[in-house]
């Protein structure tokens, strides 16, 4: 007995429990992401389905939900967000959303098997891709050539198009399911990078794949197994470099190199991971999963910095272009927005430190310009109402991609100057030959003169787009084979007697070449 209360009042170690750790011992760039707390949130009346910056400031985000896309904006100075418009144009559940690199275009897809090509500025749909075969789930543009996008829907198809005429160019049969992820690959405009719920990460080159018109089923430049079915993916810039999300599972490829694994986080959530996106810099890796948290990784290799614990599953990450925040959209069908928060003395003095220091004259006196508003005792002389500024009709022109006014414009009122900057605007474009075809007996009466005008002006540069356009102009309208009336004949024989003139001079030069190169190397 005595034995047994000698081992009842043995006295046991009781270990302290696990405190969290101070922010002083965190590393460096976890305490950088520790000050990332949620300073806005909206709710929506439908689940957040996909979320994008626009690359150009103001830097609007939109918001993918139910049936519009919400474009917000970050007021200047405060972490609040405003909505600037919605996009309602749409007859089914929208369903992504990218935006062209310079900002002033931006695709939207929708469960209906559409994708609407949007003007961002003024909102207007400018075109509508249509003939899916089911609803388009990813829409990307093309990085070297801005008149081309692509398209990849629920049957698991790739489509090729030209934005300007709103043509079908090519199908490529990509995927055995959904396709998920497109974005523009390695080689040029005419590479694409795919991901879907097969599980596949695959690169495409157009150019060798079949056209619809053939039977032989394309085959993709390098393909990937992923190992679950892909839910997100994105590119490093360059497009060498590709990050697949799909399951539990993060990993980076190697496209230079047929799809190399680089790296690989099998575990990276509990449940499947539905987002991924890199930083301005590619320097960090955000992930955003259906277990209610997003995570902070090393881009170069993966290494955990820090985790957000989100109110719930996560569905949609997308991180701010000016590195001042990040958003995560949620099923539930808010969105947070989070940044660092600034305290109030800090953001005086930064805000003291922006405000340029400006003289008597722009502050008080006569030059403080018409934002400012009159005093109770001043008295108001003259207050005239800003006057919009009216775009130039090229510019509007080649906006709307409308060629053969440009065309027109070039031959009525440009000199030649001006003429061999369009001409090269068009050449960069690809449009150069249409915009030259089908003009008309008077328009084309009028070009051949403003041509004859324009013969051997300027620098070598300049006659060789001018040649390019003239021989485009020449060979693509009927009026000119044979000419027919007496004023395209008088034009054409005026052109003629210019050509051989410039000729005369060529062989000159070519007799002067000679004489030099022998006396130098006698």
């Amino acid at each position: 007995r005595e034995q047994a209360l000698h081992t009842m009042g043995d006295a046991l170690e009781v270990k302290p429990l696990l405190q969290p750790r101070r922010v002083a011992e965190l590393a460096p760039e976890a305490q950088v992401f520790k000050a990332y707390k949620s300073t806005f949130k909206h709710q929506e009346n439908s689940r957040i389905v996909s979320l994008a910056y626009c690359p150009t400031s103001p830097y609007r985000l939109a918001v993918v939900s139910g049936t519009k896309v919400g474009l917000w904006q970050k007021l200047a100075g405060k972490d609040e967000h405003e909505e600037s418009s919605t996009l309602t144009k749409f007859k089914d559940l929208t369903t992504c959303v990218n935006f062209r690199s310079d900002g002033r275009l931006m695709l939207a897809g929708e469960a209906g098997g559409s994708c609407a090509v949007i003007e961002t500025d003024s909102k207007n749909v400018l075109r509508r891709l249509r003939g899916h075969g089911d609803a388009v789930t990813c829409a990307s543009f093309a990085t070297a050539d801005r008149s081309k996008v692509a398209t990849g829907s629920k049957d698991g198809k790739l489509r090729i198009w030209d934005v300007a005429t709103a043509d079908l160019l090519q199908t490529v049969d990509a995927h055995g399911d959904s396709m998920k992820v497109l974005t523009a690959g390695p080689g040029g405009p005419d590479s694409w990078i795919t991901a879907g719920y097969d599980g596949k990460v695959r690169v495409w080159d157009v150019r060798v794949a079949p056209r619809e018109s053939q039977t032989e089923k394309a085959s993709p430049v390098a393909s990937i197994d992923h190992g679950h079915p892909i839910e997100a993916g994105t590119t490093f810039p360059g497009g060498t470099l590709f990050v697949s999300a799909g399951g539990p599972a993060v990993k980076v490829w190697d496209m230079a190199l047929a799809g190399r694994p680089v790296q690989e986080l099998p575990d990276a959530h509990s449940k499947v991971v539905m987002d991924v996106c890199l930083d301005t810099n590619a320097s960090v890796l955000l992930t955003a999963s259906f277990d209610g948290l997003a995570k902070v990784y090393h881009a170069a290799d993966l290494q955990h910095i820090w985790t957000y614990r989100l109110p719930g599953p996560a569905t949609s990450i997308a991180w701010r272009p000016d590195d001042k925040g990040f958003t995560v959209g949620l099923d539930d069908g808010s969105w947070h927005y989070r940044s660092k928060k600034v305290s109030a003395e800090s953001k005086k003095a930064a805000e003291a430190e922006d405000k340029p220091k400006r003289k008597w004259k722009y502050r008080e006196g006569h030059l403080r310009g018409d934002e400012y508003q009159p005093d109770d005792d001043d008295e108001v002389i003259d207050m005239p109402g800003r006057k919009r500024k009216r775009e130039p009709k090229l510019d509007y022109f080649f906006r709307k991609f409308e060629y053969k006014k440009v065309a027109e414009y070039m031959f009525v009122s440009a000199d030649a100057n001006l003429g061999s900057s369009i001409t090269e605007e068009l050449l960069e474009r690809g449009y150069l030959s249409e915009s030259m075809t089908e003009l008309g007996e008077e328009l084309c009466l009028r070009g051949l003169r403003w041509f004859l005008r324009a013969f051997a002006v300027g620098d070598s540069l300049q006659r060789a787009r001018f040649e390019e356009a003239l021989h485009s102009l020449i060979e693509g309208n009927r009026c000119l084979r044979p000419p027919c009336t007496p004023e395209l004949i008088d034009v054409m024989r005026k052109l003629e007697e210019k050509v051989a003139q410039e000729m005369r001079v060529q062989d000159a030069l070519i007799e002067t070449s000679g004489m030099i190169e022998a006396l130098l190397n006698s």
